[in-house]
C-alpha cells in the first residue's frame, strides 16, 4: 500500500515517515506496541513508512534512581541484576548480521516464547530457540552467548543514552516520529482488525506530531475498567 506524502508531516524532508521504536525485550506493552507498528508498517509499505527498532533498558532506567553509575551494559551477561541483558545483545548480534529485518525476526519470536509462551527473560533457552526461528547463523550465537560479541552491549548503551538525553524518555514502548517527536504509550493488546490498528496509528501519530501544545495525555480508568 502506498500513501501520499501530504498524509503525514515530513520534517526530514526525505520522502518517508521516520519512526524509531525505542522497546525492552521483556516488556508486554512493548511486544503490543511491536507487532502492532508492523503490522501498519507492512500495510504502508518500505516506499512511505521507515521503522528503526531501537533499545531502552527499563533495568537499567530504575537502577539509574538508586545507582547513578551502576551500567547494564558493563555487567556480565549472568548478572542477577541484569536479567534482560541477554537479549539486547543477542539483538544487537541480530541487527548487525541482517539489519533491522533481522532484529525484528529475531523481536518477534523471542517476544511470543516471553509474553505469549511464559518462558524466562535470562534464559539461554528461548534466544537459541528465537535465534534460530529468525534463521541466523550458529557460529554468530557462539559470541553471543559467551559476552564476546560486543555489538549488542554498543547499540544498547548508545540507544538508551540517546534516549535518555535526546528525548527524556522514561520508559518503553516510546515511538519517536521523523526524530522530533516522541511520544509513549501503553497497549493492553493490539488492534485485531488492520483497519483499526491503521487508524489508531493515525491518531497518534497526529496527536504526536500535530497537537504539540498537548503535553500530556492519559486514559483515567474506572474501577470497572481495571476490574
Amino acid at each position: 500500500m502506498t500513501q501520499s506524502q501530504e498524509s503525514f508531516t515530513d520534517l526530514n524532508d526525505n520522502g518517508l515517515l521516520d519512526l524509531d521504536v525505542y522497546f525492552d525485550f521483556t516488556c508486554p506493552y512493548s511486544y503490543q506496541a511491536a507487532l502492532w507498528v508492523k503490522d501498519v508498517s507492512e500495510l504502508m509499505g518500505s516506499d512511505v513508512m521507515a521503522v528503526r527498532w531501537r533499545f531502552f533498558s527499563l533495568e537499567q532506567s530504575h537502577a539509574r534512581k538508586e545507582n547513578p553509575d551502576w551500567k547494564i551494559w558493563e555487567q556480565p551477561l549472568d548478572s542477577a541484576d541484569a536479567t534482560g541483558l541477554l537479549a539486547f545483545v543477542a539483538g544487537g548480534a541480530a541487527q548487525a548480521l541482517g539489519g533491522e529485518e533481522a532484529l525484528l525476526k529475531f523481536y518477534m519470536a523471542l517476544g511470543r516464547l516471553y509474553h505469549e509462551g511464559g518462558q524466562t527473560p535470562g534464559d539461554k533457552g528461548p534466544i537459541e530457540q528465537a535465534w534460530k526461528e529468525a534463521g541466523l547463523s550458529n557460529e554468530a550465537l557462539t559470541g553471543v552467548l559467551d559476552g564476546s560479541n560486543r555489538t549488542g552491549y554498543e547499540k544498547l548503551e548508545k540507544d538508551h543514552t540517546e534516549a535518555i538525553e535526546r528525548y527524556n524518555a522514561f520508559g518503553v514502548p516510546t515511538l519517536v516520529f521523523e526524530e522530533h517527536r516522541p511520544f509513549f504509550l501503553k497497549l493492553a493488546s493490539q488492534p485485531v482488525d488492520i483497519t483499526d490498528s491503521l487508524e489508531l496509528f493515525q491518531h497518534v501519530q497526529r496527536l504526536a506530531m500535530g497537537f504539540t501544545n498537548v503535553l500530556e495525555y492519559k486514559r483515567v480508568l474506572t474501577k470497572e475498567d481495571e476490574a
